[in-house]
């Protein structure tokens, strides 16, 4: 094939999925549909940490999850412009447990009669509230704070830890100067355990080996180590990479290729796309386009035995 054929995931869909699944893995009940069209909502602005949203909830819902006593006591439905009312006058009217969706402010409150729904598909989230859907999600992903723990899939990443012992200067003149028998002389005394460019804490000479002082700092010497800051390993950078799949050849075809012959590809190599991590084969995706760039959607994750 000349061309790889790929197809494009529109940057809406890829947000909205990305969304509710982070939501689920929340514990949350959350799903993507159309908005039902036989009652009223309310449409709000919401500000937030990671930046403004908008939603929908349905009106009477809102009420009688907020006051339940009033659906047994009313005889006729209170009005639309009521409910508005005491939906601007509650302190919290939505009780959003989820830093994503944070509610610091809302703003833009009004009356949206089923006639004026929007007909495109949205995600939703089930709240102590009601069903809420979606109308903008926010602008900034959710910060991640996890740390690496114990049983971690990726447990196994190899890792390139160095250990230094200490740092010295020399000028150009001297470098070029340097013998073989020559004693280098060690001025500033480190120990430090680095790791991708980062100090993950300093080391001491024993008689079984090295012993490890946990500290986070950077790779800088002129900064001493906090002896109490902790090391959070799930905050390392990782180098990923990403692979067509593997094209075996010989000599004589390496050659030919290396002149300029075309490499011949499978219909479907595009959806056969590895991903390693610091060289480990972690995943398995499609080749995609995502926004006017290359990108891989992830097939398949690889995971350790005893994880979810």
């Amino acid at each position: 094939m000349s061309a790889l054929q790929l197809r494009r995931v529109e940057p809406l869909a890829h947000a909205q999925a990305q969304a509710i699944q982070r939501w689920r893995r929340a514990g949350r009940e959350a799903g993507l549909g159309r908005v039902p069209g036989h009652c009223d909502y309310l449409r709000f602005r919401a500000q937030g940490d990671g930046g403004d949203w908008q939603g929908l909830i349905a009106a009477q819902d809102w009420l009688y999850r907020v006051f339940p006593q009033l659906q047994s006591m009313l005889k006729l439905e209170t009005s639309l412009a009521n409910v508005l009312g005491l939906f601007r006058a509650a302190p919290r009217p939505l009780l959003l447990e989820l830093g994503e969706l944070h509610d610091r402010a809302l703003s833009d409150i009004e009356c949206v009669v089923s006639a004026r729904l929007p007909t495109c598909q949205l995600p939703w989230l089930q709240t102590p509230r009601g069903r809420m859907w979606l109308l903008q999600l926010p602008t900034a992903p959710p910060a991640v704070s996890e740390r690496l723990g114990v049983g971690s899939w990726l447990d196994e990443l190899p890792l390139r830890l160095e250990l230094i012992l200490g740092v010295s200067q020399v000028s150009q003149t001297g470098r070029l100067r340097l013998h073989k028998g020559d004693v280098l002389r060690i001025v500033q005394r480190t120990q430090r355990c680095c790791l991708a460019g980062r100090c993950l804490g300093t080391f001491t000479f024993t008689q079984e080996g090295l012993q490890m002082q946990p500290t986070v700092t950077d790779a800088n010497p002129d900064n001493p180590p906090d002896a109490d800051a902790k090391v959070d390993l799930g905050a390392l950078p990782v180098r990923l990479e990403f692979l067509l799949a593997p094209h075996e050849t010989d000599l004589a075809t390496l050659s030919r290729i290396i002149e300029g012959q075309l490499i011949p590809l499978a219909e479907d190599a595009a959806r056969h796309i590895e991903v390693r991590a610091n060289g480990k084969p972690v995943a398995l995706g499609e080749l995609v386009q995502l926004d006017g760039q290359l990108g891989v959607e992830l097939l398949q994750v690889y995971r350790a035995r005893d994880d979810e």
